[in-house]
């Protein structure tokens, strides 16, 4: 489920409040925005640099007008807060998130040798034999 991100995504992922975000993946949350109205909906993409995409929305304008939509893109600079649900306790979804997110750096598998490195290592291994220092 998760996409591959670069390494600025990554950063703002564990060490800024984007992470927290993307602990509420698949949750439903009441986002209010910056021009007074509100969205709620259930997150289904947050990407580092706190872009969220949601489904199954309910846009709420300033007269309290509900307007539903299938989906909505939210941009960092128009969130001006997120409810976070009473059944996400916030300490333990974090510590997790940053698990998962250091946790697929340390299991990567490593890259084939290409064939440029595995005949430079065979001329250092012949010339360490005919040195005898092999």
């Amino acid at each position: 489920m998760h996409r591959k991100c670069d390494r600025k995504e990554r950063f703002f992922s564990l060490n800024h409040l984007t992470g927290l975000v993307q602990c509420l993946i698949n949750q439903n949350v009441l986002i209010d925005l910056q021009n007074e109205t509100s969205v709620a909906g259930t997150i289904t993409d947050v990407d580092g640099y706190m872009n969220i995409s949601m489904k199954t929305v309910v846009y709420i304008d300033q007269l309290g007008q509900q307007f539903p939509m299938d989906n909505f893109m939210i941009l960092p600079k128009y969130i001006r807060y997120v409810h976070i649900p009473k059944e996400i306790s916030v300490k333990p979804a974090f510590e997790e998130h940053i698990k998962r997110m250091t946790q697929s750096s340390v299991n990567k598998v490593p890259k084939k040798v290409s064939l440029k490195t595995k005949r430079a290592q065979e001329n250092q291994l012949r010339t360490l034999a005919e040195n005898q220092m092999l």
